[in-house]
C-alpha cells in the first residue's frame, strides 16, 4: 500500500481505503466525490492494485492496469455517439474529434457491465467497475445502474463523481461514500512546481496565469486543464472573452465565433470561467445564474447559438 504516499491532501479517503483492505472489508460500492484533478483516478488505481494483484505476478498485474488490459476491471467513461457509433470521450479528445453535443454514460454501456458481471473473474477474487464523470449518466442507463448495483455478486463498483448531488440518491445509498477536498496552497504550489507543462508556458501573461491558478480551487489537474482550454482557443477570441462586450452586435458575433470555433466541452469550461470571473471580481450572482441557464441549455442540447445569444443580451441587460 506505499502507492496511497503518492497521493497527496486526501488523508481521510486513504485512511477510508487503507482501512477497507487491511481489514479485508471491501465495500460492493465506494462514490469518489470531489473536485476533479484532485487525485481521484489516481487513488482508484492504487486501491484497485492492491484488491488485484497477484504476489506472484505484481508486476504483470500494475501494467495491466495501467494499459487500462486487466481481464478483471473495466473502466466505463462517458460517451459520443458520432454517426451511430460510441466513441469515448478520451479517444474523442485524442483525435480532436470536434463534437457539439455533451458525452453521456449510455445504456448500452451498463449492458456491457452487466455481461462483464456475468462472467467468473479471471485472475483475481473480484471483477471491478470503474465509471467516471458518473454524474453525465442518462436517466434510462441510471435505472439500469441502480437495478445492477443491488445485486453485484462478486463485483466492485468505483463511482467517480464531481457533483454527487446529481445522481439518484438510491444510487448514492448503495455507495461507501470516499470524500476528496480540494488541497492547500502548499500542496498545489508543490504540485504544480513539478509540472514541466507548466514552466514552459510562454503565451499566457501572468496576471492570466494567476487568474487561471484561482480558477483551479485547489486542484492541480483542473489547473493542467485551464491552461490547456484557454490555450486551445484562438487568440482573437481570447481577447474578446478577456473584455466586456456592450454592443448587441459584436455579443451577437460573439455568439457565433463561440459556437463555430468551440466544441461543447469548451463551451462548459468558458461558462464556468465567465461564472468564476463574475462571482470573483463583481460578487455578481445575477449573471452567475444566467450562466448556469446556460449550462443547463447546453446540456439538454438547445440549439448553442441561440441559447448563448440570448444569454450574452440578457447579461449585458445586467451589466
Amino acid at each position: 500500500m506505499d502507492d496511497f504516499k503518492n497521493i497527496y491532501g486526501q488523508d481521510l479517503a486513504i485512511e477510508i481505503l487503507k482501512s477497507a483492505i487491511s481489514k479485508e472489508h471491501i465495500s460492493p460500492a465506494y462514490l469518489f466525490s470531489g473536485p476533479d484533478g484532485v487525485g481521484r483516478k489516481k487513488t482508484a488505481k492504487v486501491f484497485i492494485k492492491a484488491i488485484l494483484q497477484n504476489n506472484q505476478n505484481q508486476q504483470s498485474t500494475i501494467r495491466k492496469i495501467e494499459s487500462n488490459n486487466h481481464p478483471d476491471l473495466l473502466w466505463i467513461e462517458p460517451c459520443y455517439m458520432v454517426q451511430g457509433k460510441i466513441i469515448s470521450q478520451t479517444k474523442a479528445s485524442a483525435e480532436s474529434i470536434t463534437i457539439k453535443s455533451p458525452p453521456q454514460i449510455r445504456l448500452n454501456q451498463i449492458k456491457e457491465i452487466i455481461e462483464f458481471l456475468g462472467k467468473k473473474p479471471f485472475e483475481s477474487e473480484r471483477s471491478i467497475v470503474i465509471i467516471e464523470d458518473i454524474e453525465r449518466i442518462n436517466e434510462s442507463a441510471s435505472n439500469a445502474l441502480l437495478k445492477t448495483l443491488e445485486e453485484t455478486n462478486s463485483g466492485l463498483f468505483i463511482l467517480i463523481t464531481q457533483r454527487p448531488e446529481k445522481l439518484l440518491s438510491t444510487i448514492r445509498s448503495r455507495c461507501q461514500f470516499v470524500p476528496f477536498i480540494r488541497l492547500s496552497d502548499n500542496v498545489i504550489n508543490k504540485i504544480i512546481d513539478q509540472l514541466e507543462v507548466v514552466q514552459k508556458i510562454d503565451d499566457i501573461p501572468l496576471e492570466k496565469i494567476k487568474e487561471l491558478i484561482a480558477f483551479s480551487y485547489g486542484s492541480p489537474g483542473q489547473y493542467l486543464k485551464n491552461i490547456q482550454c484557454w490555450l486551445s482557443i484562438s487568440s482573437p477570441l481570447r481577447q474578446k472573452l478577456d473584455i466586456q462586450l456592450t454592443n448587441q452586435i459584436e455579443l451577437l458575433q460573439l455568439a457565433k465565433e463561440i459556437t463555430d470555433e468551440l466544441n461543447i466541452e469548451q463551451q462548459l469550461w468558458v461558462i464556468d470561467f465567465k461564472q468564476n470571473r463574475a462571482w470573483i471580481k463583481e460578487k455578481n450572482s445575477n449573471i452567475v445564474r444566467k450562466l448556469e441557464e446556460l449550462r443547463k441549455q447546453l446540456l439538454k442540447f438547445v440549439q448553442p447559438r441561440l441559447a448563448w445569444e440570448v444569454t450574452l443580451l440578457e447579461i449585458n441587460l445586467i451589466d
